[in-house]
């Protein structure tokens, strides 16, 4: 047998006909979504001065990833995953598309909260089609001894448009109109589509395999690893602490009396934090090491959000949610590799599919929740709220217990 080839650099990675394009068009498509998220958060904010508003719009973003995972995530895992991502870009432009034409041609007066539930809801569902196959084909793109430091990159476009995202959004729709701002998000959709298009040229369907090739057959894969379990649970704590990004911005920005701009500022503060936190998360990429990252991550992100409720000055509330951001990016990537490293190829599709509820899927739940402990008791003990349940899930998710689960 021939001895494996060394494993590329970052660099030649990114020179990959199919894997660098691929990054590049996930940025693009990740910094629409953010600028969407922003947008609809204000728009929200404006209709109806409620965070429980604010939250409805993100449950309805990211509740058909929960609805449809049962058939997404078998779908990846005997179909092209490249043409499940390209379908889910039209959803995701005539989500985003749509409304900011809806906007231009009737303005935000004849919009209201309705308008901006439904488009969401439709922007929702193209995530759905493509969450589970996005994250599976990174795997596919690389050479096994490739995936550790593919998928370190490939949280790079996820993060770049947490950080870019909100500011550009923010400063958008306040040039140019929340119109502008939505058509901006939109191309990026377009251009993943055609990237997806071209990288689906010539895929096979994977075969089956005696284990099944329905969602329940996953499920029963994941009840006999229990690490798997334990890293999807360490994925939903990562989707949860990131929700006050979105839920609690307009909040913050409210109590600190700072401009409605502050809302995008937030997120892109948490934003770089997390780009930056892409090549922190480098360093766990390798060995042992990466069984301390998620532990890590999440202690970070816990510890960041549970300054912000006692710092009254909006460039320290910014400061904390950098280092939170940091923290973020270090366990998802932690997560995330560990599931592509111990999970078998014909499986991966399922599994993300849960991944996808896991990380969006939570949100759902994180923005209900955030929302009516702000609308009630402040968006202070919202963010204590979040921050102990990160923090508890980060010492269930500490090397010790993952070497432990991996064994058993």
């Amino acid at each position: 047998m021939g001895t494996p080839a060394a494993p590329r650099s970052t660099w030649q990675l990114l020179a990959d006909r199919r894997f660098g394009p691929f990054v590049l068009g996930k940025g693009l498509a990740f910094t629409g979504v953010w600028i969407h998220h922003v947008v609809t958060a204000v728009l929200a904010w404006q209709f109806t001065h409620s965070a429980v508003w604010v939250a409805a719009v993100s449950v309805v973003h990211f509740i058909p990833q929960v609805v449809l995972a049962p058939v997404i995530g078998p779908l990846s895992d005997r179909s092209s995953r490249g043409r499940l991502v390209a379908y889910g870009r039209l959803f995701c432009i005539a989500g985003t598309g749509g409304l900011g034409l809806w906007l231009w041609l009737r303005g935000v007066e004849g919009t209201g909260i309705a308008g901006v539930l439904i488009f969401s809801l439709i922007a929702g569902i193209g995530f759905a089609v493509s969450g589970p196959a996005m994250q599976a084909m990174v795997s596919d793109l690389v050479h096994p001894n490739e995936v550790g430091r593919a998928v370190a990159i490939d949280s790079v476009p996820t993060m770049f448009g947490r950080a870019a995202g909100p500011a550009i959004g923010a400063l958008l729709a306040a040039a140019f109109g929340p119109a502008a701002a939505l058509g901006v998000a939109a191309s990026g959709h377009v251009v993943f589509g055609v990237i997806s298009v071209l990288i689906a040229r010539g895929d096979k369907p994977i075969a089956a395999t005696s284990e099944g090739g329905s969602f329940r057959a996953g499920l029963g894969y994941i009840r006999r690893n229990p690490v798997v379990a334990m890293l999807l649970l360490g994925v939903t704590a990562v989707g949860l602490g990131a929700d006050p990004v979105v839920t609690l911005a307009p909040a913050i920005a409210h109590d600190l009396d700072a401009p409605e701009a502050f809302v995008g500022y937030i997120g892109s503060a948490f934003g770089v934090g997390a780009l930056i936190g892409s090549g922190v998360s480098t360093f766990f990429n390798g060995g042992l090491r990466v069984q301390r990252a998620p532990a890590i991550g999440l202690t970070g992100l816990a510890l960041g959000s549970l300054a912000v409720p006692f710092l009254d000055s909006p460039t320290a509330v910014c400061v904390a949610f950098f280092l939170a951001g940091i923290g973020f990016t270090v366990a998802f990537s932690g997560c995330t590799a560990m599931l592509h490293h111990v999970v078998p190829t014909h499986m991966r599709g399922r599994v993300m599919s849960l991944w996808v509820i896991a990380f969006m899927g939570s949100r759902p739940l994180a923005s209900v929740l955030n929302g009516i402990v702000a609308d009630t008791l402040g968006s202070d003990w919202a963010m204590v709220m979040m921050a102990v349940i990160v923090g508890a899930v980060a010492v269930a998710s500490l090397p010790v217990v993952l070497r432990r689960l991996t064994r058993d």
